[in-house]
């Protein structure tokens, strides 16, 4: 879940990791610890769904992430799948279900 939302972010713009967690913690109902955020960054990074690269910011060094085209691929796929879920739940819901 962490990784749709987070792929879903850095795909409008690049973002560093405390800027995804304010805003994750902001605008969603998944909650996440401060520091939880960068072993799922190194792993989406590892898994070559995003890339990063470093920026000085007001004498502080920044990691920004960007979503690689393997990363938009995966994000697609997700998508769709989260939004097929979506609509069998609402079938099953309106008992709207074949069989």
């Amino acid at each position: 879940m962490f990784e749709l939302a987070i792929l879903l972010l850095v795909a409008k713009k690049p973002m560093y990791g405390y800027e995804i967690t304010k805003k994750l913690r902001k605008e969603s109902i998944v909650q996440i610890a401060n520091g939880s955020i960068y072993p799922i960054l190194r792993r989406m990074t590892n898994n070559r769904w995003l890339t990063s690269y470093q920026e000085d910011h007001e004498g502080r060094s920044r990691k920004y992430y960007i979503v690689t085209e393997e990363g938009k691929e995966i994000l697609n796929k997700r998508l769709e799948h989260y939004q097929n879920l979506y609509l069998f739940l609402i079938s099953l819901k309106e008992g709207e279900t074949s069989g």
